[in-house]
C-alpha cells in the first residue's frame, strides 16, 4: 500500500479549534470495498396533509417523479431500493419491493402517485416513528431520506431524540435532505433534520414550479456522490464519524481537547465496530499560515459556523423562554455578531491577499469567498431581524436556502473538482504553448500586413489595445456576451442561455481582469457573473459601450495566427462561461456554446453591423468544426439518421437542435456534407422533423400549457354526457334487467353441477323434479350479456373546441421564436446549397429580432387540425421515455407531425383511448358495487338454499376461486347459525369438492412449483383461521355435535376440538379464568 499518498494536515483557529485536512490512499477504499459503488437505499417522505392541497402537491408529486424517472433511467437505483412514506396526522409506508406490478417501467408508480390526495393534519410523529421503526428493523446499506412538506406541524421531542439515535447506531452512512414548499414550511425544523445523519444533508426551498428541476438536480446530484462513511480515532479519543471522497480526502473540525492534535497518532477505521484500519505511519503537520491550503479550509469552516449561528438563532427565537431577560438575549446576538464580523474581515483579508497571487487556485478561493460572504450578509440582516423581533418564517428560508446552496455547491464541487484536478495541469500546458507561439510570432510583420481597418475594428474597449496588441500579451480579441445559466450547465452546456450579444470587444485578459475587480467591489458574486440563475436573474461584470451588461466572452476567429492563440484561451474562458470556474472546461463546451451564440445571432440581423458579426461568429464556429474530428465523423451519421427515425432525435442524441443546425451548416461549408445530400434531407422533411421535437422539449418547460393540457376532456373536446355517460348509462340498465333474468335462479345452480358430475362420468343418484315445459322454452332462449355501445372519433364531424384552439395560439407563443430560428437556418442552408461561397452579412439574410415571419408562414401551411394534432402528440410524449415507448410499440403510437394523412389517426387514437378508458373506468366502478352487492346476495343465498345441489353449483359458477371477494361471504355464510344442511356445507366449501367435483379453480402463483401445484389440483390443503373454526364450531356445534365430524373436515385443529368437546376441560378452564379475574381485581 502507497502510504505516500496519505496525510494529515491542519491548522488551528485558536487552542480549542482545529481544522484538519486528511488524505489516505485511494486503493485503501477500493480494496474495503471491492471497487464497487456505495450501496444506498431511499426514503422518500411525502406531506399529504390537506395545507398541501394545490399547486403543494401536484409540485411535490412531480419533484419526485422527476427525481425517479433519473434514479431509475441512470441505473442509480432500482425500485427495491426505494421506500416511501406518506404522512399527514397518521403515515402509510409503501415499499415498491411489496408490490411486483409498482414499477417504473410499467407505470404502475407514476399511477401509484397519481392516485394520491391531501387530506387531514400535519403531524411529524408518526412519520418519526415510522422512520425509526423501519431502520431497527435493520438497513444494510447506507440510507439516504428526502422530506417534502409545507407545513408547520407538531412533533415533541422525544421522537426526535429517538430518530436521531436510531439514525446514529445504524453503523452505516446517513442523510437527510428536506425540501420546502410555500413560505409556511417549518424551516427551523427543516434546518435541524438535514444535521441528523452521520452526512451534512441539504435544505432546499422551493418557491415555484420552476425551481423543480434544479432542485431535482441537485438532490440527484447529492445521491450520485460516491463518498464513503469511515471513523477517525485520535490518540485516545472517541470515534468520530468523517466523510471521504472517491480521492480519498476529508475534512474535520476539532473542538476542545480533540482540538490537541499535533504529535497524536491518528487511524481511520472503515465502521465503528470492524478491525479495519488504516494507520497513518506520519504523524499530523501544521500548516504554515501562508499555505493557499489554509485559506481553502478556513472558507468552509467560516461557511460551517455561520450555518451554526443561524440555528442558534433560530432555536433562540422560537424557545422565548430560554432567556432569563432581553438584556441577555441582546448580549449573546452580539457576541456573535462580533465574531461574524471578525470572519468577514478575515475573508476580505483572504480576497486581498489572492488578487495579488497567480496559483492555479486563484480562481477557486475567490468563487468560495464571495460565496461566503454573500451568506454572512445575509445573516447579519437575519440577526438585525432577530434583535427586532421581526424574524419571519420566510426570511429563515430564504437565508437556509443560501447557506445550504453554498454548503452543497462545496460537496456537489467535487464533480468539478474531478474535472479540475484534470484540467490544472492541462491549463498550465495552455500557458505554455501560447508563449511558445507567442514567441515565434514576428508581430511587426503582422501589424505591416494588416489594415487599419481591422486594427480599429478589433479593438479591446477596455486596454484599446489592437488584437496584435492582445497577441503580443498571449491574449485575444473576443465578443462580449449576456450570459445565464443553471447549474445543470455544468453537465450540459447546452442549458447556457446567450441572452445577448453585445457590439463592444474585449481582450481575454481585460475580461478576467474585470471579473476579479467585480467581484471584488460586489457584495453579490451573483450580481457579477449571474450565479446559477439562467434567465431570470440581471447581473453584469461591467459595462459595454452602451452601458450593457457583459458577463462573458467569446474568443473570434480574426485569422490563423490569432486562432492559434484564441482556440487556446477559448477552453478556460468556455469553463468559466458555463461552469463559473476556469478549471471546469470540457471539450462539449466548445462544440456547444459558440453554436448557441450564432443561433443568438441569427434572432437579429437587422442591420449591417450585426450581419458582420453573425460572420465573425459563423468563421469562429467554422474553425472549431475544422479543428474537431471526432465530432466531425460522429456528425456524419447524425445528420443521415436524423430523419429517418424519432429515436434518433430525442435529448440523449441530439442534446440541443439549434447546435444541431449550426454543426449542420458548417459541415456543409467545410465538405463533410455534400450540398446533394444536405437537399436530399432537407426535401425528405428534416425541418418539420427538427420543428415537431422543438415543440416536444419546449412543452415540457412550460407550466401554464402543462395545467391547460391536463383536463383532456376540454382539449380533445369530448362532451362528457353523450360519448361516455349515456352509455354507460344505457349499459347499466340491460345490465340490470339482464341479472335479474331467470338464468340466476337457484335451479341453473342445480342445473350446472348435473352437468359436471355429467361430463365426469362420476354416477350418483339424484331426485329430479319435473321441469315445466313453458321453462324449458324459456331457458333455450338465454338472455345475451349486454356490452357498452361505445361512441368513438368521427373524422367527419369532429370539430376543434375553443379550449383547444387558445392552448394552440399559446404554444405557439412559446415555440415561434425557436421555429424561426430553425427556418431561417433552412434559408440559409439553401442558399448556400446554391451558392456556396453565400455570406452571411449578405443583405438577403437580414431578419428583425421580435419578428416571425418564417414561422407564421410556416403555421399558415396547414390546417388547425394538423396542428392541434401534432402539438397534441408532441405534448403526450415531452418526456423520453414515453416518446420511446410510442416509436416502440405495436403497433407504433408515433405518427407523422404536420401531416393531413395522419392528423385524424393522432385525434382518434388519443380521443378514442380516453373515451374508451373512462367508459371502462365508470363501467367497473358500477359493476364492483354490483359485485358488492351480488356478494352479499350469494353469501346469503348459499346460506339458505336447502339442496345440496344448489349449494354446489352456486360455488361452482359465481364462487370458483377462494381468492375473490365473494368466498369472503360464503365463509361468513358458515359463520351463522341455523343453516341448512350445515354439515354437507361445511364440508364441500373447506374441501373444495362435493360428489367428486372439484369447485374450485385457483391457480399457483409459481406453477412450476410441483407442491404448489399440488395443493391447488387436489384441494386438501387450505384451512381457514382459528378465529374462523371458532366461530364456524360456535354456530353449529348443537347441530353437528360429532367431534370426529370436525376433525375429519378440519384435521390441523384436531386438539382444539377434543379439548371443545371435553367437558371436564372446558369446566377447569373457567374456573382457572375465574380465579385470574378474582386475583386481579383483589
Amino acid at each position: 500500500m502507497n502510504t505516500q499518498q496519505s496525510y494529515i494536515k491542519y491548522f488551528s483557529f485558536a487552542d480549542d479549534k482545529s481544522i484538519v485536512s486528511f488524505k489516505i490512499p485511494e486503493d485503501v477504499i477500493t480494496k474495503w470495498f471491492e471497487g464497487k459503488r456505495r450501496e444506498l437505499k431511499l426514503y422518500i417522505v411525502l406531506d399529504i396533509s390537506g395545507s398541501m392541497v394545490g399547486s403543494g402537491l401536484k409540485q411535490a408529486k412531480e419533484s419526485i417523479l422527476k427525481l425517479m424517472e433519473s434514479l431509475f433511467e441512470g441505473h442509480i437505483l432500482a425500485e427495491k431500493d426505494i421506500t416511501c412514506f406518506f404522512f399527514q396526522s397518521t403515515c402509510d409506508v409503501k415499499r415498491f419491493v411489496d408490490n411486483p406490478n409498482l414499477l417504473w417501467s410499467n407505470g404502475g408508480i407514476k399511477d401509484y402517485f397519481n392516485e394520491i390526495y391531501s387530506y387531514g393534519g400535519t403531524d411529524f410523529d408518526p412519520v418519526f416513528e415510522k422512520i425509526v421503526e423501519q431502520v431497527q428493523k435493520g438497513i444494510d446499506s447506507d440510507l439516504a431520506i428526502i422530506i417534502f412538506t409545507d407545513g408547520q406541524g407538531c412533533y415533541n421531542d422525544y421522537n426526535k431524540s429517538q430518530l436521531k439515535t436510531a439514525l446514529a447506531q445504524t453503523g452505516f452512512s446517513t442523510e437527510i435532505h428536506t425540501i420546502g414548499f410555500t413560505e409556511s414550511h417549518d424551516a427551523s425544523l427543516l434546518s435541524w433534520l438535514t444535521k441528523l445523519g452521520t452526512k451534512q444533508g441539504n435544505f432546499q426551498y422551493i418557491q415555484s414550479s420552476e425551481d423543480i428541476q434544479s432542485t431535482m438536480n441537485t438532490t440527484l446530484q447529492l445521491l450520485e456522490l460516491d463518498d464513503r462513511s469511515f471513523y477517525v480515532k485520535i490518540g485516545e479519543n472517541e470515534f468520530l464519524p468523517i466523510g471521504f471522497d472517491v480521492y480519498g480526502r476529508g475534512k474535520l473540525i476539532l473542538t476542545g481537547e480533540a482540538a490537541k492534535i499535533e504529535g497524536q497518532k491518528v487511524s481511520i477505521f472503515k465502521d465503528n465496530k470492524s478491525e479495519e484500519k488504516f494507520d497513518f505511519e506520519t504523524v499530523p503537520i501544521q500548516i504554515h499560515p501562508d499555505d493557499p491550503l489554509v485559506t481553502l479550509l478556513t472558507v468552509p469552516y467560516i461557511q460551517s459556523e455561520i450555518t451554526n449561528f443561524s440555528d442558534e438563532i433560530i432555536n433562540d427565537c422560537s424557545q422565548t423562554y430560554r432567556w432569563s431577560s432581553l438584556d441577555d438575549k441582546r448580549q449573546r446576538f452580539n457576541e456573535i455578531s462580533e465574531i461574524v464580523n471578525a470572519h468577514d474581515e478575515k475573508l476580505n483579508n483572504i480576497l486581498q491577499t489572492v488578487f495579488k497571487i497567480k496559483s492555479t487556485l486563484r480562481n477557486e478561493i475567490i468563487q468560495q469567498c464571495m460565496d461566503a460572504k454573500n451568506t454572512v450578509f445575509q445573516f447579519k440582516d437575519m440577526l438585525s431581524e432577530a434583535l427586532k423581533g421581526t424574524l419571519t418564517n420566510q426570511k429563515i428560508a430564504e437565508f437556509n436556502n443560501l447557506a445550504y446552496k453554498n454548503i452543497t455547491k462545496q460537496r456537489l464541487k467535487k464533480t468539478l473538482d474531478d474535472r479540475s484536478i484534470k484540467n490544472i495541469e492541462k491549463m498550465e500546458e495552455i500557458e505554455k504553448k501560447i508563449e511558445e507561439i507567442v514567441s515565434k510570432l514576428d508581430f511587426d510583420e503582422l501589424e505591416s500586413q494588416e489594415s487599419e481597418d481591422n486594427l480599429l475594428t478589433y479593438t479591446c474597449t477596455v486596454s484599446t489595445d489592437n488584437y496584435i496588441d492582445a497577441m503580443r500579451e498571449g491574449e485575444c480579441i473576443c465578443l462580449t456576451l449576456d450570459v445565464g445559466r443553471s447549474e445543470a450547465a455544468i453537465v450540459d452546456p447546452s442549458q447556457i442561455t446567450i441572452k445577448k450579444i453585445n457590439q463592444t470587444l474585449l481582450s481575454s485578459g481585460a475580461f478576467l481582469n474585470s471579473v476579479a475587480f467585480a467581484l471584488n467591489d460586489k457584495k453579490y458574486a451573483e450580481s457579477v457573473h449571474g450565479g446559477f440563475y439562467k434567465e431570470t436573474f440581471a447581473a453584469s461584470i461591467l459595462k459595454g459601450l452602451a452601458r450593457e451588461n457583459i458577463t462573458g466572452i467569446l474568443p473570434l476567429y480574426i485569422n490563423e495566427k490569432h486562432w492559434s492563440i484564441a482556440r487556446e484561451k477559448i477552453k478556460p474562458i468556455m469553463g468559466y462561461l458555463v461552469t463559473l470556474d476556469i478549471f471546469g472546461y470540457t471539450y462539449s463546451q466548445i462544440s456547444t456554446v459558440p453554436f448557441l451564440v450564432l443561433a443568438r445571432a441569427l434572432g437579429d440581423t437587422s442591420s449591417e453591423f450585426k450581419r458582420r458579426q453573425a460572420k465573425w461568429i459563423l468563421e469562429t464556429c467554422d474553425a472549431i468544426y475544422k479543428q474537431s474530428s471526432i465530432l466531425r465523423e460522429n456528425n456524419k451519421n447524425l445528420f443521415e439518421n436524423y430523419v429517418k427515425s424519432p429515436a434518433n432525435r430525442t435529448i440523449d442524441q441530439v442534446p440541443n437542435n439549434l447546435v444541431f443546425l449550426g454543426h449542420l451548416f458548417c459541415a456543409l461549408r467545410c465538405g463533410d456534407v455534400s450540398a446533394q445530400d444536405v437537399q436530399r434531407w432537407l426535401q425528405e422533411g428534416l425541418m418539420k422533423s427538427l420543428i415537431e421535437e422543438t415543440i416536444r422539449r419546449r412543452l415540457n418547460k412550460v407550466q401554464d400549457i402543462e395545467q391547460s393540457m391536463e383536463n383532456m376532456v376540454k382539449v380533445l373536446g369530448i362532451n362528457q354526457k353523450v360519448y361516455i355517460d349515456n352509455p354507460v348509462e344505457e349499459f347499466e340498465k340491460s345490465y340490470i334487467e339482464y341479472m335479474s333474468s331467470d338464468k340466476n335462479g337457484n335451479n341453473h345452480y342445480a342445473d350446472v353441477f348435473r352437468k359436471a358430475l355429467s361430463d365426469s362420468g362420476i354416477k350418483v343418484e339424484i331426485l329430479e323434479e319435473p321441469v315445466p315445459e313453458a321453462k324449458i322454452l324459456k331457458e333455450d332462449k338465454e338472455p345475451e350479456l349486454p356490452i357498452v355501445k361505445t361512441i368513438l372519433y368521427d373524422s367527419n364531424t369532429y370539430q376543434i373546441s375553443d379550449y383547444a384552439i387558445n392552448i394552440i395560439t399559446n404554444i405557439k407563443k412559446v415555440v415561434k421564436v425557436f421555429i424561426e430560428i430553425s427556418l431561417r437556418y433552412n434559408n440559409i442552408l439553401e442558399s448556400t446549397i446554391a451558392d456556396p461561397d453565400v455570406s452571411l452579412d449578405n443583405s438577403e439574410f437580414e431578419y428583425i429580432e421580435g419578428k416571425t415571419l418564417l414561422a407564421d408562414a410556416f403555421f399558415n401551411k396547414y390546417s388547425s387540425k394538423v396542428i392541434f394534432a401534432t402539438f397534441l402528440q408532441a405534448f403526450l410524449h415531452r418526456q423520453n421515455s414515453v416518446r420511446r415507448e410510442a416509436i416502440e410499440a405495436d403497433p407504433p403510437k408515433y405518427y407523422e407531425p404536420f401531416s393531413e394523412d395522419t392528423a385524424d389517426k393522432v385525434l382518434s387514437t388519443y380521443f378514442d383511448e380516453y373515451v374508451i378508458n373512462n367508459t371502462k373506468k365508470k363501467t367497473n366502478e358500477f359493476l364492483s358495487t354490483v359485485t358488492n352487492e351480488k356478494n352479499d346476495v350469494l353469501g346469503l343465498k348459499f346460506w339458505e338454499v336447502d339442496k345440496i345441489e344448489e349449494a354446489a353449483g352456486l360455488l361452482l359458477v359465481d364462487v370458483k376461486f377462494r381468492g375473490r371477494k365473494v368466498f369472503g361471504q360464503i365463509l361468513k355464510a358458515l359463520q351463522k347459525p341455523s343453516m341448512p344442511l350445515a354439515k354437507e356445507k361445511i364440508e364441500m366449501v373447506i374441501s373444495g369438492t362435493w360428489q367428486g367435483i372439484t369447485l374450485f379453480v385457483d391457480k399457483p402463483k409459481n406453477s412450476e412449483d410441483p407442491e404448489q401445484l399440488a395443493r391447488f389440483v387436489d384441494n386438501t390443503h387450505w384451512f381457514p383461521t382459528h378465529q374462523k373454526v371458532y366461530r364456524i364450531l360456535k354456530a353449529h356445534r348443537s347441530v353437528i355435535p360429532d367431534v370426529n365430524y370436525w376433525i375429519r373436515v378440519i384435521p390441523p385443529y384436531k386438539e382444539y376440538f377434543e379439548h371443545q368437546f371435553d367437558e371436564e376441560y372446558l369446566i377447569a378452564r373457567r374456573l382457572a379464568r375465574s380465579k385470574k379475574r378474582k386475583n386481579t381485581s383483589n
